[in-house]
């Protein structure tokens, strides 16, 4: 294994217990859609104020299924769910620049394309969506949230 997929691979865990201690619930880690690659899918149910509202399961299958369903039992109804396509960059240093200068506006459009795909097969689409990139390094872990929109997406012209 090279170093920069260990050094990856820590980074998306890091992330993922990150997301998960704040109250998102992760549906799917390196999911291969379209041609991308999406380091993690997650979903977080949000309060009118913008806080995170508590996922409340009644077991370990209810937690297993909710990622095909998008109704889960909450503790307020007047929440929004939200699904999350989080790509992490983890760095050893800044060198080469910042999690989110490599995030250019191809893998952009590579992103909006899996995450349209993704939303397509799940039932209820009338979710909205957010990309975050999460950058993990030597200061820790910086979650952007909102960090890039599908209108900044660009495509290769066709030949």
């Amino acid at each position: 294994m090279k170093n920069t997929t260990l050094i990856g691979n820590i980074g998306e865990q890091l992330a993922c217990d990150y997301l998960t201690d704040k109250g998102y619930r992760i549906l799917e880690r390196n999911a291969k859609i379209c041609g991308a690659e999406i380091d993690i899918i997650c979903e977080a149910y949000f309060k009118a104020d913008g806080s995170i509202a508590p996922i409340k399961s009644k077991n370990k299958f209810a937690t297993f299924i909710s990622k095909f369903k998008a109704e889960t039992e909450r503790e307020n109804k007047d929440v929004k769910r939200v699904v999350i396509f989080c790509e992490v960059k983890a760095r050893k240093d800044n060198l080469f620049g910042s999690g989110l200068e490599a995030v250019t506006p191809y893998k952009i459009g590579r992103y909006v394309t899996a995450a349209k795909a993704y939303m397509s097969t799940i039932k209820n689409v009338n979710n909205d969506l957010r990309f975050d990139v999460i950058e993990v390094g030597e200061g820790g872990i910086n979650h952007i949230e909102g960090a890039f929109w599908e209108n900044e997406a660009k495509y290769p012209s066709k030949r």
